[in-house]
């Protein structure tokens, strides 16, 4: 366990903002997670859970706690007839892991390569894109209980999975200490989403895991803005779900409106809202913007605060809610003493 004090989290987050953090606390092993829920114990302080940053806006003025920085790598897996069962520790690179998994031809990561982050952050945000999400393929976490220090494993039922969504992103009880995927060896493409279905169209090689990963990633790298020159977290926002009901309003005022079906009723893609109805596509204020080629995506540049980023963010929600009576909820999670 290594600690480090005064940390600036500008430097922990794919944002680039943020004041410091009192302590951050890299742990390597699940000995060490031990070791830090004791440190921050002995000093009553609060903690945050954090991988790779890439889903966080840290608040400017810090956060005066412990921010505990999973980096474990082990890896392991098994198999049975049908299915591999692939297991990493909660710092192992998501992007990796669905590399080595496209690799060894095994179905069910294909459509979520290029996603950024850490294996262990992915159950918290039940991380989706192009017509899959990790509850699909979710086999079990073990997880540390912050309050007794017994390690339990959890299943799918007892996660809370939701749209971008679980237990764990409101309930601080538990550190994901590793993840358990199942994965077929055996499968079919899954090429509902509409930028998949134009790669089919464009004869796009989408026959094999591997192939829907690179088709995946090249859609992904027009659409998102390279993390290394930008402050960004990806998509800001989550796709509504609306009630039928309100959805043929939604038509009725503005004509047909692209949607997917969900299980609480009507999805629909809050790019659209953005671009087609609002023209916000590449709207600005100051050094915060809509980035031009997915306005899902808010960009932060040239020195922006977290401040500005949470104004900007406000007054996009103000606009859709004015224009659809819709209230959208972020995906990004605020990090903040």
């Amino acid at each position: 366990m290594i600690v480090r004090e005064h940390v600036p989290l500008r430097s922990l987050t794919t944002f680039k903002v943020g004041g410091e953090a009192r302590y951050v606390i890299e742990c390597s092993t699940e000995e060490d997670a031990h070791t830090a829920l004791a440190f921050i114990r002995e000093r009553s302080v609060p903690f945050y859970v954090l991988g790779e940053g890439s889903n966080v806006l840290a608040s400017d003025e810090g956060y005066e706690g412990a921010i505990i920085h999973m980096q474990a790598q082990q890896r392991s897996d098994r198999e049975d007839s049908e299915f591999v069962y692939l297991t990493a520790g909660a710092g192992y690179s998501w992007d990796t892991l669905v590399d080595e998994a496209c690799a060894r031809g095994l179905w069910g990561m294909e459509n979520l390569a290029g996603i950024p982050g850490t294996v262990g952050a992915a159950p918290v945000q039940n991380i989706g894109a192009y017509g899959a999400e990790l509850v699909h393929i979710f086999d079990c976490a073990r997880v540390l209980h912050v309050e007794t220090g017994i390690v339990e494993v959890f299943r799918t039922e007892d996660c809370a999975f939701g749209y971008r969504d679980s237990r764990f992103k409101h309930d601080s009880s538990f550190i994901i200490l590793e993840v358990t995927l199942k994965l077929s060896k055996s499968g079919a493409p899954s090429l509902s989403y509409p930028d998949l279905l134009r790669a089919q169209e464009e004869s796009v090689d989408l026959s094999t895991p591997a192939a829907i990963a690179a088709a995946v990633r090249a859609i992904r790298s027009r659409k998102f803005p390279d993390l290394s020159l930008v402050g960004t977290a990806g998509s800001f926002f989550k796709n509504p779900v609306v009630s039928e009901e309100e959805y043929a309003a939604l038509v009725e005022k503005y004509g047909l409106i692209p949607s997917f079906p969900s299980t609480q009723g009507v999805k629909i893609p809050l790019a659209y809202i953005l671009d087609k109805i609002l023209g916000l596509k590449g709207f600005r204020n100051g050094n915060v913007f809509l980035f031009e080629n997915q306005p899902l995506v808010v960009v932060a540049e040239n020195n922006a605060s977290a401040n500005d980023i949470d104004a900007f963010a406000n007054e996009i929600a103000s606009r859709v809610y004015d224009a659809t009576n819709i209230r959208i909820e972020r995906e990004v999670r605020k990090l903040s003493s």
